[in-house]
């Protein structure tokens, strides 16, 4: 995105917010409501509003700009009248009068707008000091509400405080606003957020921009390693088509204006062509998903974007293959891709670090719903499925209302969901599942994963605490027939009654057997209030496929993401002792809608299981052969002494039908004459007695028998072609 391009949109959105100016003031006026719950807020279109015009008077110098501006900053304080007396003198923290911004995210355009007009002479010592008490009376809130921890709503606070002080200038007052903000800022300057909502990272990394700048530590704060790390973050989880896809609480594509705005910033300061194209891409999609809208509201950020971002840095290519954003200890998240095709899959717990941050949150505020902090319950879940521009699978949605929202919970999300206890589901396995929706907490890693030619291949392990069982989820996809192949596999760890349901979410479904449906979306809800949804291309459908040995399956209609929504599941309850293991297999299949989806089914088959559910190999169209070791114990030698290696090949091999190996995972792509083939931390595989590969053995010292012998030694990982004949 070239300057010019923002400033085109800016100009645009000005003309378009003084046509709506008058009318907006007056919606605010009728639907005041004294009593809201976060307290008096001014109408949010004057900052926005006030940001436009100064930064083109900034730009152009014309008078007409800085009057507007003038006229805007004197408005809240006439506004503010409206606040019941009787009703201020109950908030301790309205002492010194209304807050007559929101200080949040209102109070930085405001003023921005004054700082840009200040030394035009086109202000009055009373019109000075009429600014400086707006901002007092604004910032005065926060010293009696600091929340704190590495967040969006404690950094907002930092970035608000010492622009503010800036603003309102050196006093003892402002000196204690500054100690207090770098007393916020410590936890999230050079440290990892608590988040993980696409809706509110973007903030917090916003307010860290401001408070560097502000604070005069930008070069110590661009330099820090975690601050890059969010620029990457950003630029890496973009689909095809520009989307942010929704994890966490957020609306579709929330915010997107402000991460535009960030990643400008980063592709100035680091000088990074990925960021450049990144921030237009989403910049273009964000256009897309409001029909070209002016918005002041949007405008707002898109200013930022036209004053971070740097003309002199060159787009360059940004289309990122199949994985990790960006680890496997923050992120938490693996994207399958392609030119076209797009899968995020996000398994991020709430993390070991942050611990009193996080029970600060925990015991201060109505979050049981939700992992601290905006996180949903939706470990070992697909997020987010599209090809083509076809959205197939989505995220939840944010909430419905304060304090709890629903979406957040396991239930709505698509991934496996645990209850305890024989549930009922004479009444649907929705209603059978559905609980008080609050938060479980689990922990969670990275198993494998692995980019092969022909496969790629994840699997991640949910300790699922409170049920005391363990969780693995497998997800192969093979790329060229665009098939996801989708193994649940869970341990039990003690006695116990366990109902669980393998769960999906779509907008309509159609049943073609009892264990198979398409499914499709044709639009999505942008937000709470949502008028006019978003139209999603209606090209391609989601074939959904339960291969698994369950007691029931249903599309049920329900709510969610704010709009009409069907929940396609299986469920199986039983009683299980400590070791028993329960296996799900499900198989996506994008394809066009106007094919025959039933012509689509039986193509992915079950060759067997092996060892009590320890192994399971599947065959997809008779020709690709995967194999999964699923309890990654098997083989390994309960050696009391001190011996290694703990595996030998003879006792760790598998014999899956035609395949013989003792990898966690492998698979085995045959056509006339020869085959590839990829493996995963094992010694070797077979095809029919054929070796394809095997790996060298080596001599080592044996202490235990203080000689020298010959053993195997796995790989991590290792493809190629083998020849059969």
């Amino acid at each position: 995105m070239k300057k010019q391009q923002y400033l085109n949109y800016i100009q645009k959105a000005v003309i378009k917010g003084r046509k709506d100016y008058d009318a907006a003031t007056e919606r605010w006026r009728e639907n005041f409501d004294a009593d809201y719950m976060f307290g008096y807020t001014s109408p949010g279109h004057i900052s926005s509003q006030l940001h436009m015009e100064g930064l083109l008077y900034r730009i152009s110098g014309e008078n007409e700009y800085a009057q507007n501006v003038k006229e805007g900053i004197m408005l809240p304080i006439k506004l503010a009248e409206i606040f019941p007396e009787e009703i201020r003198l109950k908030r301790a923290e309205y002492h010194r009068g209304v807050p007559l911004m929101e200080p949040l995210f209102q109070l930085h355009a405001y003023m921005n707008s004054y700082l840009d007009i200040k030394d035009t002479g086109i202000l009055t010592k009373e019109d000075v000091e009429i600014v400086k008490e707006s901002v007092v009376r604004s910032i005065t809130p926060l010293i009696f509400c600091p929340e704190w921890g590495a967040h969006n709503r404690s950094m907002l606070r930092a970035c608000a405080l010492v622009q503010a002080a800036a603003v309102v200038g050196e006093s003892e007052e402002t000196r204690e606003w500054v100690k207090l903000a770098d007393y916020l800022a410590e936890e999230s300057i050079g440290r990892w957020s608590i988040e993980d909502a696409s809706h509110y990272i973007p903030l917090w990394l916003f307010a860290c921009i401001m408070y560097a700048k502000w604070r005069g530590i930008e070069d110590e704060y661009y330099s820090k390693p975690q601050t890059k790390y969010y620029f990457d973050y950003i630029t890496h989880l973009i689909t095809p088509e520009g989307q942010i896809p929704g994890f966490g609480d957020a609306w579709f594509h929330s915010d997107w204006q402000i991460w535009v705005a960030c990643i400008e910033m980063g592709a100035a300061k680091y000088n990074c062509g990925k960021m450049k194209a990144a921030a237009h891409k989403i910049f273009e999609f964000g256009l897309k998903k409001h029909g070209g809208e002016l918005s002041s509201g949007i405008c707002n950020y898109i200013a930022y974007a036209y004053k971070w971002s740097s003309d002199e840095v060159e787009p360059s290519d940004i289309e990122f293959s199949t994985e990790e954003v960006l680890d496997e200890l923050v992120g938490k998240k693996i994207i399958f891709r392609n030119k076209d095709s797009y899968m995020l899959y996000n398994f991020r717990d709430e993390g070991k670090y942050g611990y009193i941050p996080r029970q600060y949150l925990r015991t201060s505020i109505p979050v049981k719903a939700e992992k601290m902090h905006h996180g949903h319950g939706d470990e070992n879940s697909i997020a987010h499925l599209e090809k083509n521009g076809n959205i197939l699978l989505h995220e939840s949605g944010y909430r419905e209302k304060l304090p709890n929202g629903k979406y957040r919970a396991d239930l709505y999300h698509n991934k496996l969901v645990f209850r305890e206890g024989i549930k009922d589901t004479s009444d649907g396995i929705f209603n059978a599942l559905h609980d008080d929706g609050f938060y479980k907490h689990v922990d969670t890693e990275k198993i494998h994963f692995q980019s092969f030619d022909e496969v790629d291949y994840l699997r991640t392990r949910n300790h699922y605490l409170p049920l005391n069982l363990t969780w693995d989820r497998s997800i192969t996809w093979i790329k060229n027939e665009d098939v996801y192949i989708i193994i649940d596999w869970f341990e039990a760890g003690e006695d116990k009654e366990i109902t669980t349901g393998n769960v999906w979410h779509t907008q309509n479904a159609v049943k073609i057997s009892d264990t198979t449906y398409e499914t499709y979306i044709d639009t999505v809800k942008r937000s709470q209030n949502d008028k006019t949804s978003y139209e999603n291309k209606k090209d391609l459908s989601l074939l959904l496929e339960f291969l698994s040995d369950v007691q029931m399956s249903s599309a049920e209609a329900i709510r969610r993401n704010h709009g009409d929504a069907t929940i396609v599941s299986e469920c199986k309850t039983g009683s299980y002792k400590k070791g028993d293991r329960e296996m799900f297999i499900t198989v996506l299949t994008p394809h066009d809608r106007s094919a025959d989806a039933a012509s689509l089914t039986g193509k992915l088959q079950i060759e067997g299981f092996f060892n009590d559910k320890d192994a399971v190999s599947l065959i997809y169209d008779n020709r690709i052969y995967l194999t999964y070791k699923l309890n990654l114990r098997y083989g390994i030698h309960p050696f009391k002494e001190d011996r290694a290696p703990a595996y030998n090949w003879e006792t760790g091999k598998i014999k899956y039908g035609k395949i013989t190996t003792d990898a966690d995972f492998a698979y085995t792509a045959l056509d006339e004459e020869s085959c590839r083939y990829g493996m995963f931390n094992g010694c070797k595989i077979f095809y029919n007695e054929k070796a394809l590969f095997e790996t060298p053995r080596y001599t080592a010292r044996d202490f235990l028998l203080e000689e020298f012998r010959q053993i195997e030694h796995k790989w991590r990982c290792w493809s190629g072609t083998a020849e059969l004949k």
